[in-house]
C-alpha cells in the first residue's frame, strides 16, 4: 500500500486529520520499544527566496530504552471533505533538495533530549508556499506483530513553509457558519465555522464566537474561542473549525461510556438556556500587511420542549385534580344542604270553613 495514515498517537493524528496543526509538544505513539515526544510541532518559518533558515526540532525518548532513530521528508495530501491526512512513504516532497538535517541518524538516550536542526535553503525562483512532513520514526524496522499485522511505529512532524516574496497572496474566506442543529433540546450545542483558504500562502486565523440573545442582541452572553490550537490552513484547502457553548442550565452531559444524559445543575439556575440566540463570528487573519476581519451570523433556537411538556402535563393535572375536588366539595355541600333542608318540620295546611289555618 503506497499511502497510509500515521498516527502521532494520545489523539494527536486525530487533531491533524481535521487539519489542526498544534504547537504544543506532541506525545508520540508507544509502538514497541518506540515511545518519543517532539516539539514544537508544527515547525513553521517564513523564509525569503535565496535565504537559508535552520529550524530547531527538539526529540525527546519517552522509552527506557536506547532509540536509534531516522528522519526523512515526506509529502502529504488532505481530504477537503473529510478533513484526512494522507501521508506518502516513499514519496519526498518537491523540496526535497533545499532540506537537510544535521544528523539525518541520531540516537536518543532514555528519557534525554536531541536536538535535530532542520536546513531549508530555497533557491532565488522559489513557490509561495510548502508543506510536508518529516518522518521519524526507528532506524531498525520492528518485527512485533499484532494480528499478523507489522506495527511500524513513526511520527509526522508538520513541517509550514511560507515565501516571503511577490505576488504571495494571503486570503481567507468563511464559507460557512452554522449549528448542528436548529432546534436544541438542551446545550451543549455545536458551532462550526468553515475557512477556506483561496490565497497562495499559509494563514492561521483567530477571533471569537460571541453568542447573544435573539437575532437583534447587543449584549453576549458567551465568548466562544475560535482556533485556540492555533492551526493553519494551506492554499487551497478548506477547515473547519468546532466550537462547543456548554455554559448554561439545563445542559446534557456526555458520559465516559459515551452515553448523554440531563443535568440540573440548580446553582446555574440565572444562567437558564431558553429561546432564540444568535451566534456571531468576529475573526481575523493577517494578509501579510494588517488584520483582516472576518465576520458571519447564524441563529438557532434552545427549547427544553419535553421539560415544558412535562410542566404543561402536571399544570393540568393538578388543574382537573383540584377541579374535582372543588366539584366534590361543592356537591358535598349541596347534599348538606338538602339534608338539612329535609330535617326541617312540614306542617299540613287544614282547611275550615271562612279560610285556612
Amino acid at each position: 500500500m503506497k499511502k497510509f495514515l500515521f498516527s502521532i498517537g494520545l489523539g494527536i493524528m486525530m487533531v491533524i486529520a481535521s487539519q489542526a496543526v498544534i504547537s504544543d509538544p506532541v506525545l508520540a505513539q508507544s509502538t514497541g520499544e518506540f515511545s518519543i515526544q517532539v516539539t514544537p510541532s508544527p515547525l513553521v518559518t517564513t523564509i525569503k527566496p535565496g535565504q537559508t533558515t535552520e529550524i530547531e526540532l527538539k526529540v525527546r525518548s519517552n522509552s527506557l530504552e536506547v532509540q536509534n532513530l531516522t528522519m526523512s521528508p515526506r509529502s502529504f495530501h488532505i481530504n477537503n471533505e473529510t478533513g484526512e491526512v494522507q501521508v506518502d512513504d516513499t514519496s519526498p516532497p518537491e523540496i526535497k533538495d533545499w532540506i537537510s538535517f544535521s544528523s539525518p541518524d541520531f540516537t536518543v538516550q532514555p528519557g534525554q533530549w536531541f536536538t535535530q536542526k532542520v536546513k531549508i535553503s530555497l533557491p532565488k525562483d522559489t513557490g509561495f508556499s510548502y508543506s510536508f512532513a518529516l518522518i521519524i520514526s526507528p532506524k531498525t524496522v520492528q518485527q512485533k506483530t499484532e494480528s499478523g499485522r507489522l506495527l511500524k511505529g513513526s511520527v509526522a512532524v508538520f513541517t509550514l513553509v511560507n515565501v516571503d516574496r511577490p505576488g504571495a497572496v494571503r486570503k481567507l474566506d468563511v464559507v460557512e457558519l452554522e449549528t448542528t442543529k436548529q432546534l436544541y433540546e438542551y446545550i451543549p450545542a455545536d458551532i462550526k465555522v468553515r475557512f477556506k483558504n483561496s490565497g497562495n500562502s499559509i494563514v492561521q486565523p483567530y477571533g471569537n464566537i460571541f453568542i447573544q440573545r435573539g437575532s437583534e442582541g447587543t449584549n453576549p452572553i458567551a465568548a466562544l474561542a475560535v482556533n485556540d490550537n492555533k492551526g493553519y490552513i494551506l492554499p487551497g484547502t478548506s477547515r473547519t473549525l468546532t466550537t462547543k457553548w456548554d455554559n448554561g442550565f439545563p445542559s446534557f452531559k456526555t458520559n465516559t461510556d459515551g452515553t448523554t444524559g440531563e443535568v440540573w445543575d440548580w446553582s446555574k439556575i440565572a444562567d437558564l438556556r431558553i429561546g432564540q440566540y444568535t451566534a456571531k463570528l468576529v475573526g481575523v487573519y493577517n494578509d501579510g500587511e494588517r488584520d483582516v476581519p472576518l465576520e458571519a451570523a447564524v441563529t438557532f433556537w434552545v427549547i427544553p420542549w419535553r421539560a415544558i411538556l412535562a410542566l404543561i402535563t402536571f399544570i393540568v393535572i393538578v388543574w382537573f385534580i383540584g377541579r374535582k375536588i372543588a366539584q366534590r366539595r361543592t356537591q358535598k355541600a349541596v347534599r348538606i344542604a338538602l339534608a338539612a333542608q329535609s330535617a326541617i318540620p312540614k306542617y299540613e295546611k287544614q282547611t275550615v270553613k271562612g279560610g285556612t289555618r
